[in-house]
């Protein structure tokens, strides 16, 4: 299932730092994001990714959107792990 797939993601992600340094090397490119995800095992579109940061948005810390709006490579891809969950 996508949904399950993109939170098992983000949560090894979180709990992997070297996982987590190639995330942040992808920065905010979501199709790269989803093909480095396949191919680690997970299974999930750059749509369904998209879908669920928009569900997750709201729930975004100030601190968080703040870092999204300054744009940087890091910013970006802790804010998608934190989107992913």
């Amino acid at each position: 299932m996508s949904k399950a797939d993109i939170e098992r993601f983000a949560a090894e992600v979180k709990k992997d730092a070297n996982l987590a340094a190639e995330v942040k090397k992808i920065g905010a490119n979501v199709a790269e994001i989803v093909k480095f995800a396949k191919s680690k095992g997970y299974n999930f579109t750059v749509g369904e990714l998209k879908s669920a940061a928009k569900a997750k948005k709201a729930e975004l810390t100030e601190e968080q959107l703040k870092q999204v709006a300054g744009g940087s490579a890091v910013a970006v891809a802790t804010v998608a792990v934190v989107v992913l969950v």
